[in-house]
């Protein structure tokens, strides 16, 4: 983890914490194991690991992954944190998504069960 990084790894852990705690959101996500990689276009990033419906902040930026995300820290922390929803950078060309539909729209409804709109 770099220094860029530190704000991005605490909002990664505290979304991990809130589908780790929905009990609704686990079921969702319990067949469902994907490696995330979010890379950061300032250089480094870091990684979620969602694995038999449970999610965690992974210990280095996975080189291999099912989904990617590239934008800067602060959109990522951003979106992570519930301060920015997803579809607004993604929409504007700040956020970059790698991975299949499937997965991506799950990625999606997770934060919106977390965050809201």
């Amino acid at each position: 983890m770099s220094a860029g990084t530190a704000g991005l790894r605490a909002a990664l852990a505290d979304f991990a914490g809130r589908v780790n705690g929905d009990e609704r959101l686990r079921k969702m996500i319990a067949d469902w194991d994907r490696t995330i990689a979010l890379e950061a276009s300032e250089g480094g990033g870091e990684g979620l690991v969602v694995r038999a419906g449970e999610v965690r902040v992974a210990d280095a930026m996975p080189d291999q992954a099912d989904i990617r995300l590239r934008a800067s820290v602060s959109v990522l922390e951003d979106v992570f944190s519930g301060a920015l929803s997803p579809t607004e950078p993604y929409v504007d060309g700040s956020l970059a998504v790698q991975g299949s539909q499937e997965d991506v729209l799950r990625l999606d409804f997770l934060s919106l069960m977390i965050w809201g709109d």
